[in-house]
C-alpha cells in the first residue's frame, strides 16, 4: 500500500485529486489538508510515501514546505500539483518526484502512480541488519557483510567524513567552506556544498540508509542513530579505562584500531583527530603491555611495545618500558640495537639526545 497526503488550499482541487486517486487500489490517502502548515506537520508525523501538494498557497507555499522536508531528511516523495508551468525547473531543483499541471488528466496521473509503485517496489528491505561505519584505516560505510557505499565523487566522500568527524555538532557554512573549498569563490563554494549535500543524501537513501541511522539536518549537523561506529566505540572504551581493565578487554579495544584514522586520505582537517586516536592507541598498547608482564607473557609485551614504538618513536615512555623489559629478560643485544636506533632517530629528527634516565637504564643493562 502507498500512503499519500494531499495539501491544497482550494477545497474543489483537493476533492478532485481525492476522486482521481480513488481509482488506484494501491494508493491510500491518509490525510488531506486545506491548511498547508497543518499539512506539513502531518507529513513530518506520518512520513507517507508521497505528498501531492499545490505550489501557490497563502502563508507557506509548496516550495517552502518541500525545502523544509528536504532539510529534515524526510524521505516522502514530493509531487507538485499546480496550474503554473513556470515552477517546473525549481520543482525539480528541490528533488520533486513529479510535477502535475491542473487540470490533471487520468493518463498523466497514471504515469505518476506508476513511478510511485516502482519506487516503492525497489526500496531496499533492510531488516535486523547492522549499518557499520569504519574510519580506522579509511572511510567505509555499509551494511554488515555487504558491499559498502561507493561515493559518487571524492569531495562528497570528504564532506560526509567531515560531518561525521563532527557528529552531533552544527557546522556553519563558512567553517565547511574554509576546510573543503578554501580555494573557491564563495558563491561557487556554496553551490558545491549544496550539490554535495544533495548527492550524499541521495546516495544514503538509495543504499537503504534511513534517518533512524544517519540524519543530516539542513543546518549541516550529522546525527547518528542505530549504527556500529568504530570511532565512537573507541571513545566509549577510553572513558571506561582504569582498574577494571583485563587482558581480554584491552585486546578487544585494540582490535578497533584497525589502521590510522581516515587514512590514507590526505585531508588536512583530519590531523588533530588522527593524533588523538594515535595517543589512545599507544595508551591501550602500554596498558596491555603491563597486563602481559604481570602474567609473564613477556614475548607478547615486547610485541606491544614495538608496535607502540612504530606508531611514535619519540614517545619516551615506550622506549623506557622496552629497555626495562630487556633488563628483566637480560637481553643486552636487543637493548643495544634499540637504543642505538632510538638515539639516531632523535639526533636526525629533533637534534636532541635521549633522556638521562633512558641512557642510565641502557648502561645498567650493558654492565650486567
Amino acid at each position: 500500500m502507498i500512503n499519500v497526503i494531499l495539501i491544497d488550499d482550494e477545497e474543489p482541487a483537493l476533492l478532485e485529486m481525492e476522486f482521481l486517486l480513488g481509482a488506484y487500489p494501491l494508493v491510500q490517502i491518509v490525510g488531506k489538508y486545506l491548511n498547508p502548515v497543518e499539512g506539513m506537520e502531518m507529513v513530518e508525523r506520518l512520513r507517507p510515501h508521497a505528498v501531492f501538494i499545490d505550489i501557490n498557497m497563502p502563508g507557506i507555499d509548496g516550495m517552502t514546505i518541500s525545502n523544509k522536508l528536504w532539510e529534515k531528511t524526510i524521505e516522502t516523495k514530493i509531487i507538485f500539483v499546480t496550474a503554473y508551468e513556470q515552477y517546473a525547473f525549481e520543482a525539480f531543483r528541490v528533488e520533486a518526484m513529479d510535477y502535475l499541471l491542473k487540470p490533471v488528466s487520468r493518463e498523466r496521473l497514471d504515469r505518476t502512480i506508476g513511478r510511485l509503485v516502482k519506487d516503492n517496489e525497489k526500496k531496499p528491505q533492510i531488516l535486523n541488519e547492522v549499518l557499520e561505519i569504519r574510519c580506522m584505516g579509511g572511510l567505509r560505510l555499509g551494511w554488515r557483510d555487504k558491499k559498502p557505499i561507493k561515493w559518487r565523487t571524492e569531495k562528497e566522500k570528504e564532506l560526509f567524513a567531515f560531518l561525521l568527524n563532527h557528529a552531533g555538532v552544527t557546522m556553519s557554512k563558512s567553517r565547511i567552506i574554509d576546510e573543503l573549498w578554501n580555494d573557491y569563490a564563495f558563491d561557487r563554494a556554496i553551490s558545491q556544498l549544496h550539490n554535495c549535500i544533495y548527492h550524499i543524501k541521495k546516495t544514503l537513501r538509495e543504499y537503504g540508509v534511513g534517518s533512524e541511522q544517519i540524519h543530516i539536518s539542513g543546518h549541516y549537523c550529522l546525527s547518528l542513530g542505530d549504527v556500529w561506529y568504530d570511532r565512537l566505540l573507541i571513545e566509549e572504551k577510553m572513558k571506561k579505562r582504569g582498574g577494571s581493565d583485563t587482558i581480554e578487554t584491552l585486546e578487544e579495544a585494540l582490535q578497533l584500531f584497525d589502521g590510522e584514522y581516515l587514512s590514507p586520505e590526505g585531508w588536512s582537517w583530519v590531523e588533530q583527530e588522527r593524533e588523538l586516536l594515535q595517543l589512545w592507541e599507544i595508551d591501550t598498547l602500554l596498558r596491555l603491555t603491563e597486563k602481559y608482564i604481570q602474567v609473564g607473557m613477556l614475548y607478547e609485551a615486547e610485541s606491544m611495545l614495538k608496535k607502540a614504538y612504530r606508531k611514535n618513536p619519540f614517545e619516551e615512555n615506550v622506549t623506557f618500558m622496552l629497555m626495562t623489559l630487556y633488563k628483566k629478560t637480560g637481553d643486552s643485544v636487543k637493548a643495544a640495537k634499540h637504543y642505538i636506533e632510538y638515539e639516531k632517530i632523535l639526533q636526525e629528527e629533533l637534534k636532541i639526545k635521549p633522556q638521562r634516565s633512558i641512557t642510565k637504564l641502557f648502561e645498567s643493562i650493558e654492565m650486567e
